[in-house]
């Protein structure tokens, strides 16, 4: 008898090379918004090109130069993605000096207010001015290092002796010891809680001298760039309500107040306060909002026989494509991963995520109990019905009874009955609830949130 050995070593290393593509693809799948050129030039498509195009002539257009730019959308929908695209546009124009940063990166989520936003912008700015070699005066800059280190505890004096002696003939990338002074600078920001109340308690009594202090840094970074100053920052729509509302319902104007050109990112769900949003629109031109993907139209979407746009589900197909090789999933299913996700690039990122888990679950088992006369794992409907299932349970643990009254009005109407109801806040806020826009605004439920009450029997199933 021949021996069996060769053929299971054989069988072993092909479900390990399953096993890989799926590793890679679940790589490709990370729920990271696209903000390098590297990761655009891989995995980015043509996707709502008009509000790019919107976006880069609100800024270019500013008349004042001191333009602020209020940018809002659902969670999820791409907006990190569009606004780096907007500034590596601008970038490549040489006329934009672009610094653009998550204030995830800067401030515990929890810990976010008007002060410290302000406060990163500074830090911010010098940080990639250093980094791009803006020839800031000496003298200029080692009072802007000392002013850092002053209010964030962290010695400057090896800093300025640095900047004096090195000058305007600095190596290109920055000199080495400033930019350790700014990572310590940030990590302070990000975990000492004492500093940062220390700075939001003086800044608060004399706003106007931070508000200054990013003046100058804007006005000497532009003097020695020849560019305009523009600031992103984003990630202020994923803060809670509660922080946000804090945030912008009382400190909107302050904010607006620096001399540079700057665009906030802030929750859609923000904007169903009137008077917030009289606040804003009497500060800015326009708002600017990134609409979620519509498959359906508001008078179709509950017809048993509709269709969903070609178009999109064209576009969809092509995002998931370039993170999905076809090999690994039924030719069936794509469509209906693109479907649950309710027009929310998040969420279908996710949903494909989460299949390539399930199925290198199913590869592991394959490979632990010896299973090698099996047909190749792919994702199939089994799979596909699993994880929907287990974000079914995951929208459930958040929702009562009461709440799904709410959602089958929604699902009725089109809109809550109060638009200011926080609960309907919170659970827009939360992608329970889309909104979606046509010549009109309207609002439907998460597929994957509809499928729980028809699984709860609140609901019919269409």
């Amino acid at each position: 008898m021949s021996d069996p050995a060769p053929q299971t070593a054989q069988e072993s290393d092909s479900l390990n090379r399953q096993l890989e593509a799926f590793r890679a693809a679940g790589r490709d799948l990370q729920l990271e918004p696209l903000v390098t050129q590297k990761a655009l030039a891989k995995f980015g498509v043509e996707y709502q090109t008009d509000l790019v195009d919107s976006l880069e002539q609100a800024i270019e257009d500013s008349i004042d130069g001191y333009h602020k730019i209020i940018f809002t959308g659902h969670r999820g929908c791409g907006k990190s993605t569009l606004l780096a695209e907007v500034g590596f546009r601008l970038t490549e124009t040489q006329r934009y000096f672009v610094t653009m940063f998550s204030i995830a990166d800067m401030i515990e989520s929890s810990a976010v207010d008007h002060v410290n936003i302000l406060f990163s912008i500074a830090v911010r700015l010098l940080e990639d001015a250093e980094r791009r070699d803006a020839k800031l005066q000496p003298g200029l800059k080692q009072e802007l290092y000392r002013w850092l280190g002053k209010h964030t505890r962290i010695e400057s004096k090896a800093v300025e002796s640095a900047i004096e002696t090195t000058g305007e003939a600095k190596a290109t990338g920055g000199i080495p010891v400033v930019l350790e002074f700014l990572a310590k600078i940030k990590s302070t920001l990000k975990v000492n809680s004492v500093v940062r109340d220390e700075i939001t308690m003086e800044f608060a009594r004399k706003i106007s001298d931070l508000i200054a202090q990013i003046n100058v840094i804007q006005a000497y970074i532009q003097t020695a760039t020849g560019k305009t100053v523009l600031v992103i920052i984003d990630d202020l729509d994923k803060l809670d309500l509660s922080v946000t509302e804090t945030v912008f319902s009382k400190n909107i104007k302050t904010l607006l107040e620096p001399k540079l050109r700057i665009i906030y990112t802030i929750p859609i769900s923000m904007l169903r306060e009137q008077a917030l949003k009289d606040n804003i629109k009497a500060n800015v031109k326009q708002i600017h909002t990134m609409p979620v993907c519509k498959f359906f139209s508001k008078a179709t979407v509950h017809q048993a026989d509709r269709i969903p746009n070609s178009d999109m589900m064209t576009l969809f197909n092509e995002i998931l494509a370039k993170r999905l090789p076809a090999h690994l999933i039924d030719p069936a299913l794509p469509d209906q991963m693109i479907l649950k996700s309710g027009g929310v690039l998040r969420e279908l990122i996710r949903i494909a995520d989460l299949c390539c888990d399930r199925a290198m679950q199913k590869i592991r088992r394959q490979l632990r109990q010896n299973q090698f006369e099996q047909p190749p794992v792919i994702i199939d409907q089994a799979i596909l019905d699993s994880v929907l299932t287990d974000l079914q349970i995951s929208y459930a643990e958040s929702i009562g009874q009461n709440d799904f009254d709410l959602l089958l009005g929604i699902h009725r109407e089109f809109k809550p009955k109060d638009m200011k109801d926080q609960r309907f806040l919170d659970l827009l806020h939360g992608l329970y609830v889309l909104e979606y826009r046509n010549a009109v605004q309207w609002y439907n439920l998460s597929p994957i949130v509809q499928d729980l009450l028809v699984q709860e029997g609140a609901l019919k199933e269409s």
